[in-house]
């Protein structure tokens, strides 16, 4: 008689750790490079703002687009293109820190976070919509398909990761997040849907790395006054990340009031026609 057959340690455990009860997995790559750009937001001066966007309108034009044509469109996207334009309103907000000086961008980048897979562990892909003020929901949105789709890479078309040493790439990290020549490929300003598939509504506290992070956590249906009628509302908690050494409350303040407002009105997807 035989007893039972063990099983075989996975592939990265140490030969006694399944006895223990626990196995050990190297991070990847792109693991140690988020939490190296972790490591690089946790020491800014963050300021953050915790707000409600009344998303009724355009949650109800998407639902609307998707019932006539068939096509599921990205509410990420209609995020980009609204914080795109409160950008152009308030160009103060698309600038960095450089040393004493503050650098002011000309073009308005808004980097998209993507979920991915990369050598079997989840990362955070890095995606950016060039030119973002001047791109319609569609094209915005076929970008990040496009992307999702693509080769699951830390940050699109570059390599570096695996190239460079790994006690390299904190240093590496910290001298791209001051050069402009690095920085106007990613932007400063990024947009987060942490509530993506989930059904929990509330706030995600997500620092990033840049001037200014954007947010998506749960979305909330609930009775509200609207004209003196009792509606549904469709209301999103988003979390606004702030670089405080470049911008200050009340700026801070404007761009909010106006990208709340933005927002609500669901301009972009009746561009769509």
């Amino acid at each position: 008689m035989t007893g039972p057959r063990s099983t075989p340690p996975p592939p990265g455990a140490g030969p006694s750790s399944a006895s223990r009860g626990y196995r050990v997995v190297p991070m990847s790559r792109a693991r140690r490079a988020l939490a190296v750009g972790q490591e690089a937001a946790r020491r800014k001066h963050t300021m953050f703002g915790l707000v409600e966007a009344d998303l009724t309108i355009p949650r109800r034009l998407l639902r609307d687009h998707r019932d006539a044509t068939g096509e599921r469109l990205s509410l990420t996207a209609y995020v980009v293109t609204c914080v795109a334009a409160a950008l152009a309103e308030f160009p103060a907000v698309n600038a960095f820190r450089r040393g004493r000086s503050l650098v002011f961008l000309d073009e308005i980048i808004v980097e998209v976070l993507l979920e991915r897979t990369i050598d079997g562990q989840p990362a955070v892909g890095y995606l950016p919509i060039r030119h973002a003020d001047t791109k319609s929901l569609r094209a915005v949105h076929d970008e990040i398909r496009a992307g999702q789709a693509s080769r699951p890479q830390t940050i699109a078309g570059q390599r570096w990761l695996d190239l460079v040493p790994s006690f390299l790439t904190r240093p590496l990290m910290e001298y791209m997040s001051h050069s402009p020549r690095w920085v106007l490929r990613l932007g400063v300003v990024g947009v987060n849907n942490l509530g993506m598939g989930a059904s929990v509504a509330g706030w995600g506290l997500a620092p990033g790395a840049g001037t200014l992070g954007v947010s998506i956590g749960g979305i909330t249906t609930r009775p509200g006054l609207v004209a003196d009628a009792l509606t549904r509302q469709e209301v999103a908690h988003l979390t606004l990340a702030f670089d405080h050494d470049v911008i200050d409350g009340a700026p801070a303040a404007r761009f909010t009031a106006r990208l709340v407002e933005l927002l609500a009105a669901g301009e972009s997807i009746r561009d769509l026609g």
